[in-house]
């Protein structure tokens, strides 16, 4: 067997690193170059101007930390598509029955592509949204309706519906309002997401509607429910060197298996194949046209059982989603395996490829970190890199995670367009008064002396703002790049143990290696973050303190919200270092002594004080034999640092709020900002 694992150059990869980073690079060539004498002496008289600014800055900076939106439309199995052919069936609708009751949390519609002669996605414009326990909808509830306005067409980007979180087994849209294409009441859409406790729940399920459109191979219901969308693969986060497993073939033995084992006899619910990115291939990647997929007890797969299947009909030639494969029996197994008659050509290449595997058991992906071994013409191999939670050399997103973000994306894109707006017309007038202005005080003997101190205050500032990120740059380069090797050392050294059937006891210390070096590298990227200028405000601040909670609380149900009206602020860099610590030592002493399964985070202005609330329902703070709570210490530090006053409420079984209230005067950067 000739087994070829295509990998992209190093040289490759540092070219599109560098083509990743070049638009951020451009954008700030554009900035300098634009900002002229005039307008840098406008901006310090513009407080607004500059706040604009920052926003801007903040939200193109996370904005580039999301998902990429990027559109590739599909060839076939492309959208399900209604009109009201009969007006006596009432207003279509389609249904989803999810096979049993669940409930609900978030309910995504992913629009359908452009197609020619359409001039836009035909995203409904008033639609309801319904769930029920009884396939007649009997007992129907409205989880969601639009209002009597028509909405606007969201252009690509999926649209979120928070569910109320009851229990249910099937879901309807109904459309209130389409567009007219011929029919009156015509609408598409590509995919209905149907998530509960942060679960697909939707794939494969059976689908029902009154007035579809049909076209073969184009327009279907299933293809609602199918997991393939314009939108892509759910990837987002970093760049890796894994690309999954590619073999070559010859062409009168094409036969091969992908064997997994699990670890323990499970129960499979659906089966994700995500494409191999083929150098040769700009955008499309390549799975195996046909698949079958069978569990055994055995590893021999004596007598396996198969749950999955591609059927006859070859899968798409040129992949930009992933295949979903729900499974067609609830038979468990502990070995899992994939097989393949049939290759992929290239040219006159018989390829044999696969991205990355995933196995979902409920709501885990009982696959992630198994080493699969490839067989072929009696010949095995190990592949790491097909259940590595990565494809095509970025990280594969959890989807819920991935549809949220681009949701966040386009909310961001929207605010971006309407502050680029209108920083445009406030640079404009704020440039023209400081012209007016300069060329009155030209004779001013005092514009030379205020003139040399304003420099030296910025070159004084432009200095400490050089040292702060050098030194965030060595931490972070550095520290945080030694941590992460030693945290794969340990990672890799523990596999090589349980491999090798080595002593528990070192495999245990192994995993405490590579779990404190983990928790230093978090704890580092705080440090770093403390250090960053450009994130000094109080949405700054918020933003942060949602990262924190998410990776302190993850096994606990939480809520943040933040009601300041000052949250484009800027916090003197104390302050803003104290505030993060304090909230962090508070959410570490619910983690370790509350035992809480809700936490509720408040940011909110009272008069001239900021108040920061952190509560939980919890069994309320340990006490010592003074009755003093021990674990409010450095809480109590931190606020008398602050100026500020500290409220404790905590009674056993009842839970535990802390209040933190601070002068905005001892946490602004400037007093007039405190006091607006």
């Amino acid at each position: 067997m000739k087994n070829q694992h295509s990998r992209l150059p190093h040289l490759c990869v540092g070219l599109i690193a560098l083509n990743t980073l070049l638009p951020a690079s451009l954008s700030a060539a554009e900035t300098a170059q634009t900002t002229n004498p005039i307008g840098r002496v406008a901006r310090i008289f513009n407080r607004k101007l500059v706040e604009v600014e920052d926003r801007i800055h903040w939200l193109e900076d996370r904005r580039d930390a999301l998902a990429v939106f990027a559109e590739r439309p599909l060839k076939e199995s492309i959208c399900w598509r209604c009109g009201q052919s009969d007006e006596s069936a009432g207003n279509p609708w389609i249904s989803l029955d999810l096979g049993r009751e669940v409930p609900l949390d978030q309910i995504f519609l992913v629009p359908a592509q452009r197609e020619a002669g359409d001039s836009n996605d035909l995203f409904p414009r008033r639609y309801m949204i319904e769930a029920a326990t009884q396939a007649d909808f009997s007992d129907a509830r409205t989880v969601y309706k639009t209002g009597q306005l028509p909405q606007p067409s969201p252009n690509g980007y999926p649209v979120r519906i928070n569910a109320d979180g009851q229990p249910a087994r099937h879901v309807r849209l109904t459309l209130l309002e389409g567009h007219r294409r011929g029919l009156p009441n015509v609408c598409a859409l590509s995919e209905i997401f149907v998530f509960s406790d942060r679960n697909p729940v939707s794939f494969g399920a059976t689908v029902t509607s009154n007035q579809s459109v049909e076209i073969p191979n184009r327009w279907a219901p299933q293809y609602i429910v199918d997991g393939r969308t314009p939108l892509g693969i759910w990837q987002g986060g970093l760049w890796t060197a894994s690309h999954g497993d590619c073999l070559e073939v010859p062409i009168d033995n094409q036969r091969v298996e992908w064997i997994i084992d699990l670890g323990e006899s499970t129960t499979v619910d659906r089966m994700v194949f995500f494409p191999y990115a083929l150098p040769e291939l700009s955008g499309p990647g390549a799975v195996p046209p046909r698949l079958n997929v069978e569990v055994s007890d055995t590893p021999d797969f004596a007598k396996p059982t198969r749950i999955a299947s591609s059927g006859d009909r070859d899968l798409p030639v040129d992949l930009t989603t992933p295949i979903v494969m729900p499974t067609s029996t609830r038979t468990a197994g502990r070995y899992l395996r994939v097989v393949s008659e049939k290759a992929w050509q290239l040219g006159n290449r018989q390829l044999q490829a696969l991205g990355e595997i995933e196995v979902w058991s409920g709501t885990r992906n009982v696959a992630f970190g198994k080493e699969v071994t490839a067989r072929q013409d009696g010949l095995e191999h190990p592949s790491e890199e097909l259940t590595d939670g990565s494809g095509g050399s970025v990280q594969i997103l959890p989807m819920h995670v991935w549809l949220n973000q681009l949701v966040e994306r386009s909310q961001i894109d929207g605010e971006l367009q309407s502050l680029k707006s209108s920083h445009t017309t406030m640079a404009s007038e704020s440039e023209l008064n400081t012209t007016w202005g300069a060329a009155i005080g030209l004779g001013l003997t005092f514009l030379i002396p205020v003139a040399i101190v304003e420099r030296r205050r910025l070159v004084s500032r432009t200095q400490l703002d050089k040292l702060r990120k050098r030194i965030a740059s060595d931490l972070h380069d550095d520290i945080g790049s030694n941590l992460g090797s030693i945290s794969l050392i340990a990672r890799s050294a523990k596999r090589d143990l349980e491999r090798l059937h080595g002593p528990d006891v070192v495999a245990n210390d192994l995993g405490e290696v590579e779990t404190i070096a983990r928790e230093s590298s978090l704890a580092m990227r705080d440090i770093v973050w403390l250090l960053e200028r450009r994130q000094d405000t109080i949405g700054d601040l918020v933003q942060r303190m949602r990262d924190c909670a998410a990776r302190l609380l993850r096994e606990i149900e939480y809520s943040l919200v933040c009601r300041s009206s000052k949250t484009a602020a800027k916090l003197t860099l104390d302050s803003k270092r104290h505030l993060f610590l304090f909230y962090k030592e508070a959410l570490h002493n619910v983690v370790k002594h509350s035992k809480a399964t809700q936490v509720t985070v408040r940011l909110f202005d009272e008069r001239e004080r900021l108040v920061m609330e952190v509560s939980d329902n919890g069994i309320g703070l340990p006490r010592n034999e003074d009755d003093q709570m021990a674990a409010v210490k450095k809480l109590a530090d931190r606020a008398r640092v602050l100026e500020g006053t500290l409220h404790v409420e905590s009674k056993p079984g009842a839970g535990t709020t802390l209040r933190l209230s601070v002068k905005r005067t001892s946490l602004m950067a400037t007093k007039a900002t405190a006091h607006e």
